[in-house]
């Protein structure tokens, strides 16, 4: 008897939550703005906004649920503040974890991988000089154990560039310094920002999950060619070290 009696007044208590006007209102401003969002996020090519209207989207998804928890005072038994405390639990926990480990990656990564800082000074004097342009944030360059050619970095809080020694020992010091510029355009966009928010965020929305973001990084990645070519005034050294990583690749 406890049970049914439980379910009743769980039955009553959505009853006159769900059809409240103001609710409602909500619901429906909140899918509309929620449709609309997710329109823009798939024509724009952009990537940071594809990732605005991405948290736009999520945003006005989820507001009618979190209105409806902040809508009614938890003035029934214990047992009914239960959805307030599994709303506020995950919401909270998610946006807490997602940002403990967006700041904490920049300081974690470079001790979980193993990675060396650089010293090469002709390598660190360009990167200072190049930072210095861009005005961007004093950025570390570590060196990754791995035979393998490859290049990344982390904007976050704290930026770093990652070049493994396979690369920087394939590469001359104009393709090395044309990797550096590819990776600081990246930086300067906060790109490894936007890419995190969207893998992420991509996780929260059933339709943002159908969505492709190839494109827009396939843009950011021509872009990044093109600031290098850009500033080292010519595209030899940019494409001799696709050509190089490439031919490794296929060895």
């Amino acid at each position: 008897m406890k049970i049914i009696e439980q379910l009743s007044m769980w039955g009553v208590y959505f009853n006159h939550l769900f059809m409240h006007p103001l609710l409602i209102s909500i619901m429906i401003f909140s899918f509309i703005a929620s449709i609309s969002f997710f329109i823009l996020f798939r024509k724009t090519d952009k990537i940071k906004a594809k990732t605005n209207y991405l948290y736009a989207h999520i945003f006005f998804l989820f507001l009618p649920f979190i209105f409806s928890v902040l809508l009614w005072e938890c003035i029934m038994p214990i047992f009914m503040c239960t959805p307030k405390l599994i709303i506020y639990g995950l919401s909270g926990g998610s946006a807490i974890g997602l940002l403990t480990s967006f700041l904490v990656i920049p300081y974690v990564y470079p001790w979980a991988t193993n990675s060396r800082v650089i010293k090469n000074k002709g390598m660190i004097n360009f990167l200072k000089r190049q930072t210095k342009n861009l005005k961007i944030k004093k950025t570390n360059l570590y060196s990754v154990e791995d035979i393998a050619p490859i290049a990344y970095s982390i904007t976050n809080t704290k930026p770093a560039i990652f070049l493994s020694v396979g690369l920087c020992e394939l590469l001359n010091k104009k393709e090395r310094e044309a990797v550096l510029l590819h990776e600081l355009y990246h930086i300067k966009n906060n790109s490894s920002f936007w890419k995190f928010s969207m893998s992420n965020m991509k996780m929260f929305s059933p339709l943002s999950s159908f969505s492709s973001i190839r494109k827009s990084l396939e843009k950011e990645e021509k872009d990044a060619d093109l600031f290098a070519v850009k500033i080292q005034g010519t595209k030899i050294f940019l494409h001799s070290a696709k050509y190089k990583v490439n031919k490794w690749n296929k060895f």
